[in-house]
């Protein structure tokens, strides 16, 4: 191995773990609390090393994501590889994203937080990750409207929906469930429903609502 080779290799294994310290303190603290100055210090640099990587917060961000969303993803790709009527491909749709959140705790929630308008799009046009990940989730959207379009196709969707709608108002509901305020998850809490049975019900009311029911 060159050492041209070398350097970028090591450059690569330090941007890895990078993104692996600033995902851990993603996870386990609000985003406005964490800065490039205490993710410099878990990861044991000055700040301006971390700005060779990272351009700012938002860029380390994105690629947190980034690698989370492949996951999810491929791991959706590998359900839907299945042979499955329309509306039993939207139920693996969902299987992967419950999949997704048991596997990689608190990551679908950080992935749904990336769509809020907490962030500077100015910041953020220039970031190949924010790209990637913005691409990405679109894949996923267009993943669920084809499914619903094939269960519309093959008569195990009702045939007045429209497959984009429907996708979309489902990618909404799903992050708004991942990021419930304590008033919400108070009131379902002292009826003793968790998070992961109320998710599975919302997901229940969705699917009765698409199915074709007279076949």
């Amino acid at each position: 191995m060159s050492i041209q080779e070398l350097k970028k290799k090591e450059r690569e294994q330090r941007r890895n773990y990078i993104i692996n310290v600033a995902q851990e303190l993603f996870l386990n603290e609000d985003y406005d609390s964490v800065s490039m100055n205490s993710i410099a210090k878990e990861v044991g640099v000055n700040k301006a090393t971390l700005y060779n990587y990272f351009k700012n917060k938002e860029a380390l961000f994105f690629a947190v994501l980034l690698r989370g969303v492949k996951i999810l993803v491929k791991i959706v790709k590998e359900e839907l590889e299945k042979e499955a009527t329309g509306f039993e491909k939207l139920t693996l749709v969902g299987e992967a994203h419950s999949r997704f959140y048991k596997e990689y705790p608190g990551c679908l929630e950080l992935l749904y937080a990336s769509q809020s308008n907490k962030f500077d799009l100015d910041n953020l046009n220039s970031s190949e990750e924010f790209k990637e990940v913005t691409k990405l989730l679109k894949e996923l959207i267009l993943i669920t409207s084809d499914s619903i379009q094939s269960g519309i196709n093959d008569g195990t969707i009702r045939q007045d929906v429209n497959p984009v709608e429907a996708a979309v108002l489902i990618s909404l509901i799903a992050q708004s469930t991942s990021n419930m305020g304590c008033v919400h998850m108070e009131v379902l809490e002292s009826n003793r429903i968790d998070r992961q049975r109320f998710t599975m019900d919302v997901r229940g009311f969705i699917h009765y609502m698409l199915k074709n029911n007279e076949n």
